[in-house]
């Protein structure tokens, strides 16, 4: 556990366990929205040498507390980096086609497709159209993994020099 920060996780588990619901109206908030309309921008990494030019938008709903759904776009031709971190991650192909690498794995995905990455495995998404931008929602538990380890997702980011991540 992060003993850094035992009152983040520990709120986190008592918010659970009280069975008090996160949001009370679902007609008064922003509960619904286009996943592929821009989102609030994360991060960006663009490296030529390593074919990779990608840019991650974060989706945001009220009182999120466990899931983080994330847009990674993916331009033609290119991939994002090849990294690892502590969060499980479900992706959803929403446009577009291409490869995901799994640990030593790499399986072909198409719009429609969804691909597990479970904890700590190295993984990358590769465009393999030269035309089209490849587009995944990744939803994660990020909130949960961040409560309990702290800020790990810097590690993950290449361009901020991050050791969860390799050339490839």
């Amino acid at each position: 556990m992060n003993t850094d920060r035992p009152e983040e996780f520990e709120a986190l588990v008592l918010r659970a366990a009280s069975r008090e619901p996160l949001g009370q109206d679902p007609e008064s908030g922003p509960w619904v929205r286009e996943a592929l309309a821009p989102g609030a921008a994360m991060y960006k990494n663009v490296n030529d040498r390593l074919g990779i030019d990608f840019a991650v938008d974060r989706l945001a709903f009220p009182d999120l507390q466990v899931m983080d759904p994330r847009v990674v776009r993916i331009a033609p031709g290119k991939r994002n980096e090849f990294h690892k971190h502590a969060h499980e991650s479900l992706f959803v192909v929403l446009e577009g086609e291409g490869e995901v690498r799994i640990g030593e794995r790499t399986l072909p995905v198409k719009q429609g497709d969804v691909a597990f990455v479970p904890r700590w495995i190295f993984h990358q998404s590769c465009n393999t159209s030269t035309e089209r931008e490849l587009v995944i929602l990744a939803i994660t538990d990020f909130g949960f993994t961040s409560a309990l380890l702290g800020d790990y997702d810097r590690r993950t980011r290449q361009a901020q020099g991050g050791d969860d991540t390799r050339d490839g």
